[in-house]
């Protein structure tokens, strides 16, 4: 299970939102590449990235700052998100050396868009399952698709997509547990394996993950725990390794 430190960046700097809310968000460094040196330094071997400008605005806002990220720590696996919504852009990513992408309004908004992307970056592509009031959210999270949650992953499987983010927006960034019910509901929907993101609170959320990592749980993204040193990173590498 890969275990994934988050950076959230916004107008340059890194800060989390609360359930998605760009009108709710807590500022913590102003520079990311300082907290991914902090990651690295505690042991992590991985990082999630996402452009929250763009996310919302569907540009690559931040693309700079991550491109340093990326040139700074070029044997670090680093997965993005927020506005990819173009093979443009997943080809901007992919030729500094992202290791995975992570697509969710285009994909969600345009499921063709899948089929567009050539199949051998296919393994390089993750998608973004984010539901918020039990139904899929685009555009940033803040607005809800019409899309089952069983009909999209369907459409993923066909289209030969080969790992998913799951998260729970009412969960994200307030620190109140993971809905492990939903995620394992979702497992046993698909064979596509699930990196668990929103609501990780302590230790023990580690802990039960790790337990059905073998059901499909591919990794798990940790954000405001590690910011609000509600959890450290040494601890969770003793627990389930790096």
């Amino acid at each position: 299970m890969r275990i994934l430190p988050a950076i959230d960046i916004k107008d340059g700097k890194c800060v989390r939102l609360a359930k998605g809310d760009y009108s709710k968000v807590t500022h913590y460094f102003d520079n990311p590449l300082s907290v991914a040196k902090n990651w690295i330094a505690q042991g992590a071997s991985s990082i999630h990235i996402v452009d929250l400008d763009g996310a919302k605005d569907g540009e690559t806002i931040n693309y700079d700052i991550i491109q340093k990220i990326r040139s700074t720590y070029p044997d670090i696996y680093i997965q993005i998100g927020g506005g990819i919504r173009s093979i443009a852009t997943i080809t901007k990513y992919l030729d500094i050396g992202i290791n995975k992408l992570i697509i969710g309004t285009k994909a969600l908004s345009d499921p063709l868009f899948l089929e567009s992307i050539p199949n051998e970056i296919k393994d390089r592509i993750i998608i973004d399952l984010a539901v918020k009031n039990m139904k899929l959210a685009v555009h940033g999270w803040e607005t809800e698709s019409e899309h089952t949650i069983e009909d999209y992953l369907y459409i993923l499987e066909k289209n030969n997509i080969s790992e998913i983010v799951y998260t729970d927006v009412d969960k994200d960034g307030m620190l109140s547990g993971m809905n492990f019910h939903e995620m394992k509901k979702i497992l046993n929907i698909t064979s596509i394996p699930l990196i668990a993101s929103g609501g990780v609170t302590s230790i023990s959320d580690i802990r039960e993950l790790s337990k059905i990592s073998d059901q499909g749980v591919s990794g798990v993204i940790i954000g405001k725990a590690l910011y609000e040193k509600k959890v450290n990173l040494i601890d969770i590498f003793k627990t389930v390794g790096n």
